[in-house]
């Protein structure tokens, strides 16, 4: 449930992938955890359900946290150089939250960004040389996953339906 007469802007990234080096898919990547970090975060502050505040929570660290790995990972390929991130650079989609059929367009936003953003990581692990880059890009499509399942979830609850994911378990339950 949304709160009433709230209304916030969020955002999400856009459609990213075209073949690029190491450092340019790295930078790609770094943008749409920060874009989809600030998306679920603006989600986590407007719903008034605790459990789905969790949810969001849980995602906007799983984000910071892949946000991280990939700066580390780009100082390793440019030699040490930090990742100088611009947030004019980022693709941005604004989408005014203040009802429940807004709430369902917001997740189906998200779940779109999570079906690319594992597409993207995927592609990166085929094509990266690296093992150790090839597991990192394989780990972060596994996350990616885990989250488009998760989303999915929420927008059947959203939408009335009967059936969750659970991010700590594997299985859908009925609930």
């Amino acid at each position: 449930m949304m709160k009433k007469d709230k209304r916030i802007s969020i955002e999400a990234s856009g459609d990213v992938w075209e073949k690029m080096g190491p450092l340019e898919a790295l930078s790609v990547a770094i943008y749409n955890e920060q874009a989809a970090c600030d998306f679920y975060s603006g989600l986590e502050h407007v719903i008034e359900n605790e459990a789905g505040k969790r949810k969001f929570a849980s995602l906007v660290d799983d984000e910071r946290q892949h946000r991280r790995l990939l700066e580390e990972r780009y100082a390793g390929e440019s030699g040490g150089k930090d990742f100088v991130f611009h947030s004019d650079k980022a693709k941005k989609v604004h989408v005014d939250v203040e009802s429940q059929a807004s709430a369902v367009d917001a997740v189906d936003l998200a779940i779109e960004a999570e079906r690319t953003a594992h597409d993207f990581y995927r592609r990166a692990a085929q094509k990266t040389s690296d093992e150790e880059g090839k597991r990192m890009f394989e780990r972060l499509a596994e996350d990616e996953e885990r989250h488009h399942e998760t989303l999915l979830a929420e927008r059947e609850a959203l939408l009335g339906g009967f059936y969750w994911f659970s991010a700590d378990e594997q299985r859908i339950m009925e609930n």
